[in-house]
């Protein structure tokens, strides 16, 4: 199952509508005022709206809140423990319970200019990533995910020109990079330090090894 989040944050509608025709997505839910972007886009299929709707035209909630076989509203108090975007994601790894082997989440939306709430929301890549479900937050200009294990990544497939790590956990151990401008072998990373912060991909794939610890993985463009 895939499923993406359009958050409220902000999202730059012209990447996003050439996103929505490269990716099919099983389900989408927008989070408070993500459901404008949701409504601009034509976003399908629309399953499930999230949030306070502080942020939100009452307008276009009342649209789909009146639509017969319209998604579900979940109506939260503002007044509360989690952001919109956290209960969204926590409703999109239940619905990834269904079928785990094959789920995957996107997230748009999560980046802009509160920064408390872009670092929060990567921070929360740690929930589907403990629930063994890939999750992906994306921008204009940013593919961010979490990787614990080797994986790799096709320089033809990149997203943007720069590869970065930047440790979530306190320490990565045994960090190798291969292919890289910038190689390293089973090295120790710190929490804290910018070692492996702007590498670029410089064969035809790059193999990233986190033996242990948990690394924040960021393809960018500018």
């Amino acid at each position: 199952m895939k499923i993406l989040l359009l958050s409220g944050g902000f999202v730059d509608e012209e990447f996003a509508a050439g996103f929505l025709k490269k990716h099919c997505f099983d389900k989408i839910i927008a989070v408070d005022g993500g459901l404008e972007t949701a409504f601009r886009l034509a976003a399908s299929p629309l399953t499930d709206i999230v949030g306070d709707f502080d942020t939100v035209e009452p307008e276009i909630l009342k649209l789909y809140r009146e639509m017969p076989d319209g998604p579900v509203i979940h109506r939260f108090n503002p007044e509360k423990d989690y952001t919109d975007t956290d209960i969204a994601l926590k409703l999109a790894i239940a619905k990834c319970r269904e079928c785990p082997d094959t789920s995957q989440i996107w997230i748009l939306g999560a980046t802009g200019t509160r920064l408390d709430h872009v670092l929060a929301n990567i921070s929360m890549l740690l929930q589907p990533f403990k629930a063994g479900i890939p999750a992906y937050i994306q921008d204009k200009n940013n593919l961010i995910f979490l990787l614990s294990g080797s994986m790799a990544i096709d320089r033809e497939g990149q997203f943007g020109h720069y590869l970065s790590l930047i440790p979530l956990t306190q320490t990565l151990e045994g960090v190798t990079l291969e292919g890289v401008k910038y190689p390293l072998k089973d090295h120790r990373v710190y929490q804290g330090e910018s070692l492996c912060v702007s590498n670029e991909i410089t064969g035809a794939r790059a193999v990233l090894t986190v033996r242990e610890g948990i690394a924040i993985v960021l393809e960018t463009k500018d």
